[in-house]
């Protein structure tokens, strides 16, 4: 299964959204979706799940392209799930009734439900009443309605949203798991870290179109990666080409051409000079993002 979107552009009157945006996803595949906020992500999935029209421009599944027509639009819904939002729930059915009718819809195989619930840990409140659940309870729920629709593409914007980090990790394992069931999903999400626990690709949306894509398992060259203020640059030497100074604060030091002393030399400054975290270890979604949306700032010292 592949998802492939050609030269889709979205329109507000004479507003442009998205410009001529082409990807193409193969299936068992996760991809994070990042943007600041006001650059398209959620127009990108409404566009794709034909929530709102597409001006110019295709979305194709499986080899068939699903245009702005009632049958096109129905046929489409039976295979992409778009993550639910909290307002959507019933605050008087429980969470078992909600998972229950997202299986029911969707999936006509009738996934286990006992086994959802187990697996995130909803065992002690699933039967209560939703107006008794608090955000991060409400966030599970919403996921387990999605896992338990078992659709070939699943959209989720923002899907961490109000968890603890046992439960984003836990979220994190499960989305991990159905990926290899031969998925595609595509994640917005502003924990950036995280997405590199279990995104496959990121795509970077910007001047209204994928601006860059991030694979995890291609970039592999070596940065030195730490915090350090502009005033102590200066102790750091000369830096090589291709350093980033991102933010005011976040250097990343390529290591290629670099012993292994200078190496070390370099992570003791860095650790001296700030109790931030210091690494090794190939560029993230987080050193991306501040490069893209917020730009290098010199790292010369006078």
């Amino acid at each position: 299964m592949t998802l492939d979107v050609r030269n889709l552009t979205i329109k507000y009157g004479d507003h442009t959204v998205l410009s001529e945006v082409n990807f193409n996803i193969e299936d068992g595949s996760i991809i994070g979706l990042v943007a600041p906020n006001g650059t398209g992500k959620t127009t990108l999935f409404n566009a794709i799940i034909r929530f709102i029209p597409i001006h110019e421009g295709s979305i194709t599944i499986d080899g068939r392209e699903y245009k702005n027509t009632s049958k096109d639009i129905k046929a489409l819904h039976k295979i992409v799930t778009f993550f639910p939002d909290q307002a959507e729930l019933y605050e008087d059915f429980n969470g078992y009734e909600h998972i229950e009718m997202y299986r029911d819809i969707w999936n006509k195989d009738k996934k286990n439900i006992d086994d959802i619930i187990t697996r995130l840990n909803m065992d002690s409140y699933v039967k209560n009443k939703v107006k008794t659940y608090s955000l991060g309870m409400r966030q599970r729920l919403c996921f387990a309605m999605m896992i338990a629709a078992n659709t070939k593409v699943m959209f989720m914007d923002e899907i961490m949203n109000g968890l603890d980090p046992v439960n984003v990790e836990l979220v994190s394992s499960v989305l991990r798991e159905i990926k290899e069931d031969g998925k595609i999903i595509i994640v917005a999400s502003h924990l950036l870290d995280n997405l590199d626990e279990y995104a496959d690709e990121i795509f970077f949306l910007d001047q209204k179109d994928v601006y860059y894509t991030y694979n995890r398992e291609k970039e592999t060259d070596e940065y030195i990666k730490g915090f350090i203020g502009k005033e102590n640059l200066g102790q750091l030497g000369t830096l090589p080409e291709h350093t980033l100074y991102l933010n005011n604060d976040r250097i990343c030091i390529p290591t290629s051409g670099l012993d292994r002393d200078t190496v070390n030399a370099v992570l003791n400054t860095l650790r001296d000079l700030s109790d931030r975290s210091v690494s090794l270890g190939p560029l993230g979604t987080n050193e991306h993002y501040l490069r893209i949306y917020k730009g290098e700032q010199s790292h010369e010292t006078s």
